[in-house]
C-alpha cells in the first residue's frame, strides 16, 4: 500500500470518527426539555395582624395593611413559596432557547400603598431591575441585604425609578426592607438561570422548560427559611430543602397539593 493511500485511508477514519462525535456531541445538548408544577396548601388558620403606620399615618393609613409573612388564600392556598433549580457554584445550566428569544422586560419592586409589590420575586440576571415608588408624594427608601451581588440601600422618587443590574446567583432569597416605614418588607432572588418560581395567590407554581434529567430542586419560604421536612408526593426535603427530581423529555411533573404545615414554618 502507498503512502498516498494510507493518507487516504486515515483521513476516511478520522472523518468518520470526527462525524460521530459531533452526532453524540449533539445529541448529549439537546437531551429534551420538561416542566415542573404543584400547589402549596396551608394545614392551618392564619389572622394576619393589622399594621398601624407610625410613619405618614394620613397616607398609609387610608391602606389596609397586615403582615405579609404567611400570605394565605380563602381555600388555604400559600402563596410567596420560592421553588428554583439548586445549582452548584459555577455550573453551567442549559438554557431553553425559548428564555433566549424572549424579550426580557424589567422586575419591577414597587413601593405601593405603603407596601412593596410583590412581596416575593424573582430576578434572571439577564433581565434589568427597577424600583417605583407609586406612592405620590411619599418618600420611600429600598434597603436590599444580597450577599454575592452587594447591598444597596437608597431613595425612590416618584419621578425616578431606581435601576440596578445583577450579575450573580444569589443562593437564597434575600430581604428587602424600608427603613422610613419599618413595617415594609419584601424578598428578592436573583439566580442566573430562569428556572426559579413564586407561588401565587392559588398557592400554584410552574417551571417550564427545564433541561432534561436529574435536578435537585430547593423550597424556600420567608417563614422558615429552607423548608426541611417538607414532603413533596414521596419525596421528603433534608435541612437544606431540596429534594431529587426527574425532569422527562416534553412531559411535566405535577407534584400535585403540597401540605405546609404551621410547625414547618416555625409557627
Amino acid at each position: 500500500m502507498t503512502s498516498i493511500h494510507l493518507a487516504l485511508r486515515y483521513f476516511l477514519t478520522l472523518t468518520v470518527t470526527l462525524s460521530a462525535l459531533t452526532v453524540i456531541s449533539n445529541d448529549a445538548s439537546a437531551a429534551g426539555w420538561g416542566s415542573l408544577k404543584g400547589k402549596f396548601l396551608y394545614k392551618g388558620s392564619v389572622n394576619p395582624k393589622e399594621i398601624t403606620p407610625t410613619r405618614d399615618p394620613e397616607f398609609c393609613g387610608k391602606h389596609k395593611l397586615v403582615e405579609e409573612d404567611i400570605a394565605v388564600g380563602e381555600k388555604n392556598e400559600l402563596a410567596n413559596v420560592y421553588v428554583y433549580l439548586y445549582t452548584k457554584r459555577n455550573a453551567k445550566v442549559e438554557i431553553h432557547p425559548d428564555y433566549e428569544k424572549a424579550e426580557l422586560k424589567p422586575a419591577v419592586l414597587d413601593n405601593k400603598g405603603c407596601r412593596f409589590e410583590p412581596h416575593a420575586m424573582t430576578v434572571w440576571t439577564k433581565q434589568p431591575f427597577q424600583v417605583h415608588n407609586s406612592d405620590q408624594g411619599i418618600g420611600h427608601n429600598t434597603n436590599a441585604t444580597l450577599r454575592a451581588n452587594g447591598s444597596f440601600n437608597e431613595t425612590v422618587t416618584n419621578d425616578k425609578p431606581l435601576k440596578k443590574s445583577f450579575q450573580k446567583t444569589e443562593t437564597y432569597p434575600a430581604p428587602v426592607a424600608c427603613n422610613v416605614h419599618p413595617w415594609m418588607n419584601a424578598t428578592l432572588l436573583i439566580r442566573d438561570n430562569p428556572y426559579m418560581a413564586v407561588s401565587n395567590e392559588k398557592g400554584e407554581f410552574e417551571i417550564k422548560n427545564l433541561p432534561a434529567g436529574e435536578h435537585e430542586i430547593v423550597f424556600w419560604h420567608e417563614a422558615s427559611g429552607t423548608m426541611k421536612n417538607l414532603q413533596v408526593g414521596k419525596e421528603k426535603a433534608g435541612r437544606t430543602g431540596r429534594i431529587d427530581v426527574e425532569i422527562a423529555d416534553g412531559e411535566t411533573l405535577d407534584f400535585g397539593e403540597i401540605t405546609v404545615t404551621p410547625k414547618l414554618l416555625g409557627k
